[in-house]
């Protein structure tokens, strides 16, 4: 009797259908995106959301396995100017080099005193 074949509609693929292969299938990537993908075909005519948050698996590797159905922003050229600048360090509200803590402020511009070398030997 010659092994079952297992046919994918979201994949368009077919392969032997024991349970590995299944499930090697269902959980690979190439079929999470386009299972993703499919289902996106309807979601079309839902209201997205203004301004969503920044996909921080996207900013790091460049990469989403979600693809365009994550529900974080993907940042394009063209859609950087959704969001307010990241503040840089010396723009932090309520941060100057005045309230640092000593052991996080710079050294001073003589240097610091030097102390006698005592041998405690």
């Amino acid at each position: 009797m010659p092994a079952r074949k297992y046919y994918c509609d979201y994949c368009d693929k077919q392969f032997q259908d024991t349970p590995a292969d299944r499930k090697r299938h269902v959980n690979g990537i190439q079929h999470l995106q386009a299972k993703a993908r499919w289902y996106d075909s309807f979601n079309q005519h839902h209201q997205q959301i203004p301004n969503p948050p920044l996909c921080f698996h996207f900013l790091n590797t460049g990469f989403c396995r979600y693809g365009h159905s994550c529900k974080y922003l993907h940042p394009t050229p063209s859609n950087t100017t959704q969001h307010a600048p990241i503040p840089s360090p010396g723009n932090v509200v309520g941060v100057s080099l005045g309230n640092l803590p000593p052991s996080l402020q710079p050294p001073p511009e003589a240097g610091y005193p030097h102390l006698p070398f005592v041998d405690w030997g």
